[in-house]
């Protein structure tokens, strides 16, 4: 399942987006093509701006049937 999630309870300050690919490649190739579409270019801009994203971190998981 995809998306976005907030605590319950506690900090308010930490998200946890989740997204599934079918590889790593699938993932890089869409991180390239984010990076090259106006609007994804857009939108990072503005929450660079907007200091939406003051630390990102990212780990990679496998889904466990």
């Amino acid at each position: 399942m995809a998306g976005y999630r907030l605590p319950h309870e506690g900090t308010n300050t930490i998200a946890f987006g989740l997204i599934s690919f079918d590889s790593m490649a699938a993932y890089e190739t869409c991180r390239a093509r984010l990076k090259s579409d106006r609007d994804g270019a857009e939108n990072f801009r503005f929450a660079q701006e907007q200091r939406l994203n003051l630390a990102k971190e990212r780990t990679f998981l496998h889904r466990v049937e």
